[in-house]
């Protein structure tokens, strides 16, 4: 569902976790820690146009391209399968 995305000028992915004056990269399991964490966000570059259009990785936007390399540089996983829309057309494989 990246085409949610579509029109921010940022995009917030949290990288850690603040409570009680310390930072976590893992979110805390601890029931009341839940409910007081402070996220702490890294911003990246939006796009504007709408990406429903899209059939193929190379058809995103550079932005949502870096998004895309963002997570999974960060996860560790290749992304496969990109939504851009609700269709099943609109459905990118990887």
């Amino acid at each position: 569902k990246m085409d949610v995305l579509d029109g921010l000028p940022r995009i917030g992915v949290a990288v850690a976790y603040r409570y009680k004056n310390k930072t976590f990269k893992q979110f805390p399991s601890d029931f009341e820690a839940v409910s007081k964490v402070t996220p702490v966000f890294k911003y990246l570059k939006g796009w504007r146009d709408p990406i429903c259009g899209a059939r193929s990785y190379d058809d995103l936007p550079a932005a949502a391209r870096d998004y895309v390399r963002y997570i999974e540089d960060q996860s560790g996983v290749k992304v496969s399968i990109i939504s851009v829309g609700s269709g099943r057309e609109d459905t990118i494989i990887r």
